[in-house]
């Protein structure tokens, strides 16, 4: 089905987007004061009292240490550069998706350098007793280590221990054919999340056009989550593994089909054995294909059983390795979970603590996107909701991750952190904003996106410096 571009909105001005911006700190700084003068558990976390122990002064004791703070700015100014000249003359995607994965890794190491030298990289996965780092020295044989997996859980570092082993056997395998070491492991993780705009552009292209995944290509390499904890986090590993679990997974909604069936199938198991978190952008893209199916309900069938080919494959792949290891997945998720209701107290909550967890986990994430660019989903997603009968994929797409965002915020499944592990959640807002850039009129679509991309490198850039963004 060929479906028309929505008609452009015509903007005098940006004056509407500069009032919902205040709006929205404004409604960010009424949160926080509201939370401190209630001293909730969010706050005592996120403050360990005082309130101001996290806003720290950036390092500038040295000339490299101020060199260090700037080098981001530098990758920011020749990014923009490389924006204006893609908009008038764009490249083909065999050069744009490396040119776009040397931007992503620069601007996430420099960023990470503003603390002061390369030992920042590293550091973060040096945390004895934490990291997925501190249990490579437990595989002995990936057959042996998956087989007693589940017994010696309790053994582990704080974060295998609510993961499946994917994280420490990527970790394995690096040291195997990369090289040993903490270097190369940290080093490998950020080029791997680096990888991770490949699936991003070819979803958002799938989605919404060249036009807008450029768009959306052009503030995603300045997004605060995905900067942060691009070179810091093993979460950035998962991010890449998720996406493109969730580009098969459109292409398995949209054209449904054997060999695309198998590749979701693959792609799913991948993302499952690194991280249970698979369950929310498996979530999100089911809800996206039931909408798909209300505009064409043709594809009911052939959707289904495409739909049951790759969960066949999931489950096979899981069957395969626990006859190959004694590794049951299963098991190791209720353990996992286990451990994680006895590390956070979730068990049993008292509504007080419920409804700050919960509302905690959608003002992070929210956060994580950055004000300029929540300020321009909230328009698109305003805007749609006034015409639900000329909705395209993008309004589809960002209606999808609305539903699946605010229920996982509310489902008793996180405590906290999303900021960093909903990074994959971020697609259908990167993808609003990019889809409302479009429809403003063509003389304010320029000003219009080199704002908000210098005000998310400002937001980013600060939050870097003056907070202890830790994981």
């Amino acid at each position: 089905m060929v479906e028309l571009s929505p008609p452009q909105t015509k903007r005098q001005s940006l004056g509407p987007y500069w009032r919902a911006l205040i709006v929205c700190l404004v409604l960010a700084a009424a949160y926080l004061a509201l939370i401190i003068s209630l001293n909730t558990e969010t706050a005592r976390r996120s403050s360990a009292p005082p309130w101001y122990a996290w806003i720290r002064y950036p390092n500038v004791n040295t000339r490299a240490e101020t060199i260090f703070l700037v080098l981001p700015a530098i990758v920011f100014a020749g990014w923009t550069l490389a924006i204006r000249r893609l908009r008038v003359k764009p490249l083909r995607d065999s050069l744009l998706l490396p040119l776009t994965c040397a931007a992503v890794f620069a601007m996430n190491v420099t960023m990470a350098l503003t603390d002061g030298s390369f030992a920042a990289i590293a550091k973060p996965f040096d945390w004895g007793g934490s990291e997925y780092f501190s249990d490579v020295h437990s595989v002995h044989g990936v057959r042996s280590f998956l087989h007693g997996y589940v017994d010696n859980l309790w053994h582990y570092a704080i974060h295998t221990r609510t993961h499946p082993p994917g994280a420490v056997l990527f970790l394995y395998f690096v040291a195997r054919l990369v090289h040993p070491g903490l270097q190369a492991a940290a080093w490998s993780a950020v080029a791997v999340t680096a990888t991770a705009v490949i699936p991003f552009y070819l979803l958002a292209r799938r989605i919404g056009g060249s036009r807008i995944a450029q768009l959306a290509l052009a503030i995603y390499i300045v997004t605060p989550s995905l900067v942060i904890y691009g070179a810091t986090s093993m979460d950035g590993v998962f991010l890449a593994s998720l996406l493109w679990s969730m580009y098969f997974l459109y292409r398995l909604v949209d054209q449904p089909g054997f060999g695309i069936s198998l590749l979701a199938g693959i792609s799913l198991a991948i993302s499952f054995s690194l991280s249970y978190i698979a369950v929310c952008a498996l979530s999100l893209m089911l809800v996206f294909g039931a909408m798909e199916l209300i505009v064409d309900r043709c594809k009911f069938w052939p959707m289904t059983l495409s739909l049951a080919l790759s969960g066949m494959v999931v489950i096979v792949w899981f069957v395969a390795i626990y006859l190959l290891s004694g590794f049951d997945y299963l098991a190791c998720l209720r353990a996992s979970r286990f451990y994680d209701h006895f590390a956070m107290r979730t068990n049993s909550m008292t509504p007080g603590r419920y409804f700050d967890i919960s509302f905690c986990n959608l003002i992070a994430f929210l956060i994580g996107i950055g004000f300029p660019a929540i300020v321009l989903w909230w328009k698109q997603i305003t805007s749609s909701l006034k015409s639900l009968s000329a909705w395209v994929k993008p309004d589809r797409f960002s209606a999808a991750g609305v539903i699946c965002i605010l229920a996982f915020s509310f489902a008793k499944l996180f405590t906290h952190e999303t900021e960093r592990i909903w990074l994959f959640f971020l697609p259908p807002a990167l993808l609003g904003a990019a889809a409302w850039i479009n429809r403003t009129d063509e003389q304010q679509q320029e000003p219009l996106l080199e704002w908000a991309m210098v005000l998310l490198f400002a937001q980013t850039w600060l939050m870097q410096i003056l907070l202890y963004t830790i994981w």
